[in-house]
């Protein structure tokens, strides 16, 4: 019998793993905050001017063309208004050194409508029925009459001055009683007048309505629509007491409660107030408009379409964290945790941080008098937007930057609901860390087919890139958009079509596919890039292995596009290990129907067709031994375009061949 010897394995380091990645779906998006070596494989590392598209597979964004006829002034402001079944985009440009009004319809030619306004302050535009208001944080309140293009300025009015404080009955001077009177326009009020006082031997509460009252007078104030009356026992605090229509007069009986939510005003608010943001309530058209010194005005609710701010019909002001350390800056129609609908209010603190408030509108009756009072609470959660322009309300929240990250409004059930702030960026905190805090009140965002669009100062004091968030596909995010956006909006034509529009340089620019030549921005090319770092073999990343195939799958690939591999080597070396490019191909039809002999040289010879491929493999061949791959797929050209469908890696690890560095 024969003896045979059992050979042994050549070598133990030599066991294999099979290798087969498959990356298809990227359904995370962009992420920063994972190390490349821990990533998960449906992400990337690397999302430059490329959108998710399609089941999450990447794409090159569509390029930005120009938008009609273009401003030759420098834009300081913009907003949209609809009148007269028609839609517009109004400007403000500034025309040697003054702000000015123009109006635009579908693209069309500038329209002057007018006004004078600073030009160091980006203005904004609210519409309430046929008037257009215009704030900047700088100028006081004006508006256009859309009937006629008309500017409305208002005239600040003069301090009232108390000719006299007389008594009848209450005997004695033990008391002493003091008023002081604002006067009132449509849009404000002004700084009260002096105080004025009388003696008395009673307290108010005590008097004997018929028997005992004060009459207060004072002099006509010009362009006054009313008067407010206010009354304090300690001559420091005094409160509304009674609003006067059309006299200079007022008998105050002691039947009348004090309302202790308004003080008397120590500015003057009757030339417009100076706000820095507004909002309408599309429900009733009233208005709503904040200022530097916190204070949120709204109008009288009677008034729909009138920014009538005075205390007449129920206008006024309220001032929200007063003395506080926040600053209020943004406000917007929302809703508390019980889904009621409710003013929310932003103020924006240090750090990331601020608070959110909600504000509603209630009504007391104390006698016979009801009063009218807003009742301003605070909501759960301490981060409030750094950008109101950047404030987006989508769906049933809204989402915002706050310098630290970006939040989302959401609800939590407890005892009662409440409304809480939820970070939705914890993927890109490395990105969120280069914003300029300094600069991201100049942020603006929109939202569009589910995205959150952000143009935002990255490193720059100029908004220098644009970010989203896709919220149907579960929130990924999508870095970067090399785009200077100074400003972004929605503009649909009057023929029905929505146009994504920028300004860029002072360009009207709009992101489209349609007829436009793809990979370039007004004529530009640019580059595009999707990238993934780094790809392992096994669980920990620890082994070798030898990668023998990498392919990527383009569908319908146009222009050149290039794919690159990197590895890492056994001592820790980056090392560029592969490339591939795809120059698009085409086969000419028709060219048979026409030759030499039959035709002359300027004779038409038919319709000649292109077709371009609807698939192309790249396909890598990596060298050596490597611990890890990173891969791109770019394109730098315009005309270039393609979908990334797949990537798969083939190859095999060595199992006991483990990464040396050092």
């Amino acid at each position: 019998m024969a003896t045979y010897t059992a050979q042994r394995k050549r070598s133990s380091r030599k066991a294999r793993k099979r290798i087969n990645v498959h990356q298809n779906q990227w359904a995370k998006g962009y992420i920063s905050t994972i190390d490349n070596s821990r990533r998960p494989t449906d992400s990337f590392s690397d999302l430059l001017n490329m959108e998710i598209v399609q089941d999450n597979i990447p794409r090159p964004r569509a390029p930005l063309v120009r938008y009609g006829t273009q401003p030759d002034l420098p834009v300081i402001g913009r907003g949209t208004f609809r009148y007269d079944g028609s839609r517009y985009v109004v400007w403000m440009l500034n025309d040697n050194g003054t702000g000015k009004i123009y109006k635009q319809i579908d693209g069309g030619a500038f329209t002057l409508i007018g006004g004078t306004y600073d030009i160091t302050a980006w203005a904004g535009f609210v519409q309430a029925k046929s008037n257009l208001y215009v704030y900047n944080g700088v100028d006081n309140l004006t508006y256009v009459d859309l009937t006629d293009d008309g500017i409305t300025t208002y005239t600040a009015l003069t301090t009232p001055t108390i000719s006299s404080v007389t008594k009848t009955g209450m005997a004695g001077t033990t008391y002493t009683h003091y008023y002081r009177v604002s006067a009132n326009n449509e849009v404000g009020e002004s700084i009260a007048s002096a105080q004025s006082s009388v003696t008395s031997g009673k307290v108010r509460d005590d008097w004997i309505d018929g028997t005992d009252f004060t009459n207060v007078t004072w002099g006509a104030v010009s362009g006054a629509t009313s008067y407010t009356v206010y009354y304090s026992n300690n001559g420091t605090d005094y409160y509304e007491l009674y609003t006067v229509a059309g006299a200079v007069t007022f008998q105050d009986r002691g039947t009348l409660a004090i309302n202790p939510f308004k003080q008397a005003p120590e500015s003057n608010s009757t030339e417009g107030a100076v706000f820095k943001w507004m909002y309408v309530d599309s429900k009733n058209s009233q208005i709503y408009g904040i200022t530097e010194d916190n204070e949120l005005f709204y109008s009288a609710p009677g008034t729909v379409g009138s920014a009538d701010f005075s205390p007449l019909g129920g206008g006024g002001f309220i001032t929200i964290d007063e003395g506080g350390d926040t600053s209020v800056n943004h406000v917007d129609g929302f809703r508390d945790g019980k889904g009621n609908p409710v003013l929310t209010v932003s103020a924006r603190g240090a750090a990331g941080k601020g608070k959110l408030f909600h504000v509603t509108f209630a009504s007391i009756t104390v006698g016979d008098q009801s009063l009218e009072y807003a009742d301003v609470y605070q909501a759960n959660g301490s981060s409030a937007t750094y950008a109101p322009r950047a404030t987006i309300k989508a769906g049933d929240a809204l989402f915002y930057p706050t310098g630290q990250d970006f939040k989302s409004t959401g609800t939590s059930q407890n005892i009662l609901n409440i409304l809480t702030t939820n970070t939705i960026s914890q993927v890109i905190e490395p990105d969120i860390n280069d914003i300029s805090i300094k600069s991201l009140d100049k942020a603006v965002g929109l939202e569009f087919k589910d995205r959150l669009y952000f143009a935002l100062p990255v490193g720059s004091t100029e908004n220098n890139q644009i970010w989203y968030m896709d919220l149907s596909r579960k929130n990924l995010w999508v870095l970067r958009w090399p785009i200077a956006a100074k400003d972004m909006w929605l503009y649909e034509d009057n023929q029905g079509g929505i146009h994504h529009c920028v300004l860029v340089n002072n360009v009207v620019l709009e992101f489209t596919r349609s007829g436009a030549k793809t990979h370039q921005d007004d004529g530009t090319a640019w580059r595009s890039r999707a990238a993934f770092a780094s790809l392992k073999w096994d669980e920990d990343g620890i082994t070798l292995g030898s990668v023998r195939r990498q392919y990527f799958k383009l569908l319908f690939p146009k222009g050149t596009v290039d794919a690159n591999a990197t590895g890492l080597t056994r001592t820790g070396a980056t090392t560029s290990v592969g490339s591939d490019s795809f120059t698009v191909t085409t086969t000419p039809t028709g060219y048979n129907e026409w030759t030499y002999n039959q035709y002359e040289y300027n004779q038409d010879p038919g319709e000649v067709n292109t077709y371009g491929k609807s698939v192309s493999i790249l396909e890598l061949k990596p060298k050596g031994l490597l611990n890890q791959i990173d891969w791109e797929v770019t394109a730098n050209t315009a005309g270039s375009d393609y979908y990334l469908s797949a990537v798969n890696t083939k190859g095999f690890s060595l199992d006991d061949l483990t990464l040396k560095t050092r």
